[in-house]
């Protein structure tokens, strides 16, 4: 089935905005056996918007829409979608109430334009919105499926959730009598030539489940996709394709479809029955923030040192004048001293510590722009490594904050 997204919004195509929404229901449409052939992005212009959708309903069995449907005269999509369709729009009386609801709870009264957002082309239905106050909208005309989608992600994605997949889960297994199921693999401290190394003969197999390799900055993705008339069908092919393939990548595999770096640390951490400290420098308290990410880390983090200064190294983490002055912040030396220090004042059992030079200034003749030692320090002892990833200033800071918090789960679990 051929699938093509449309993205609304002037701010779009001035680059005031990236359009992530794009990219996420690429990867959901193509993750259920839709074929992405297109994907546009057009401006608040009502005859413009017309245009792409009727070139579009030509083409594809199924267009997904995204942003115009707010309650400000640009937003056009609803109207848009009913000339394009023929179909006159109407109030839905059930999402009018619910609306009518939200604004009382908060003593607001919605204006004529708020409730415009209960209006739908005749024969659609609308979505709920659990995130805020625009409804999506699901219409089937004719040969064509058209599902518009609200702008804001946090909104759009729990649509795609709640109601839009199951919808299109079903479609697609009603066409083809079985349904495309993935299952990713995440990789950290190995590079894709490698990982494609270890794993030659299943990528150039192209059996069943499909195996392929993505490359992003500071981890490699594993991909196995299979066809199949169950769910249970299709685990039993991925279970067995998810075995032979961590028994060639071993610890780099840190991670399964959503799971991240911060939880595999942390579900490490609870299965030691640990706990962890931070001491930053060049990351500036991005490890910290990614470990709270997680909801319930307070069981495994204690606290977090932010220490940008010399002095504060000092004060906060005992790193000696002597360190400092003989071999300077960024060293294996101070690592090592802010990860001891760290893990001495917070009584945690492990500490990770980063010092490092982010750019684009700081750097010296033997000290260049992307060295960072990260060390973890535990009651067996400190392990330091040196790095060097030039890049930008947010690059650095990015796969610091990756590679240190792989270095924790690898020590929480023995692997170095």
């Amino acid at each position: 089935m051929q699938a093509e997204i449309v993205s609304i919004g002037t701010e779009l195509l001035l680059g005031e905005i990236d359009d992530t929404n794009a990219t996420y229901l690429c990867r959901q449409l193509t993750g259920i056996g839709f074929d992405v052939e297109r994907r546009q992005t057009v401006d608040d212009n009502r005859g413009r918007i017309v245009q792409v959708l009727q070139e579009a309903r030509r083409r594809s069995d199924l267009i997904i829409i995204t942003g115009g449907l707010g309650p400000t005269p640009d937003d056009l999509t609803r109207e848009a979608l009913a000339q394009v369709t023929g179909r006159p729009l109407h109030t839905d009386g059930a999402a009018e109430q619910r609306l009518q609801a939200f604004f009382a709870a908060r003593g607001i009264t919605p204006t004529a334009n708020n409730l415009k957002q209960c209006q739908v082309p005749r024969g659609g239905q609308l979505l709920y919105n659990s995130c805020g106050t625009a409804p999506g909208i699901l219409l089937e005309h004719e040969d064509c499926i058209f599902i518009a989608l609200p702008g804001p992600p946090p909104e759009m994605h729990q649509m795609m959730s709640n109601d839009v997949l199951p919808y299109l889960e079903d479609k697609v297994k009603e066409a083809e009598g079985q349904i495309l199921y993935t299952r990713t693999l995440h990789l950290c401290d190995i590079g894709e030539s490698s990982a494609a190394e270890l794993l030659a003969d299943i990528l150039d197999n192209e059996g069943n489940p499909a195996v392929a390799l993505y490359a992003s900055p500071g981890q490699v993705r594993v991909r196995m996709s299979t066809k199949a008339g169950s769910q249970s069908a299709a685990s039993r092919r991925l279970n067995r394709a998810e075995q032979d393939i961590r028994q060639r990548l071993g610890a780099h595999v840190y991670g399964v479809d959503d799971e991240t770096m911060e939880m595999a640390v942390g579900n490490a951490l609870l299965a030691a029955g640990a706990t962890l400290t931070v001491a930053e420098s060049c990351t500036g308290g991005l490890i910290a923030s990614r470990i709270t990410d997680v909801s319930g880390s307070s069981r495994y983090f204690l606290n977090g040192y932010v220490t940008y200064s010399n002095e504060s190294k000092k004060r906060l983490l005992g790193v000696s004048e002597g360190i400092l002055e003989d071999y300077g912040a960024v060293s294996e030396e101070c690592g090592r001293a802010m990860a001891e220090g760290a893990r001495q004042d917070s009584g945690a059992d492990y500490a990770v510590a980063v010092t490092g030079i982010a750019g684009p200034t700081g750097a010296t003749s033997d000290k260049p722009v992307g060295l960072v030692y990260i060390a973890v320090a535990d009651e067996q002892g400190t392990v330091c490594e040196e790095h060097n990833w030039p890049g930008t200033r947010q690059q650095f800071k990015q796969r610091v904050a990756q590679m240190a918090l792989n270095m924790v789960r690898k020590r929480v679990m023995g692997l170095v």
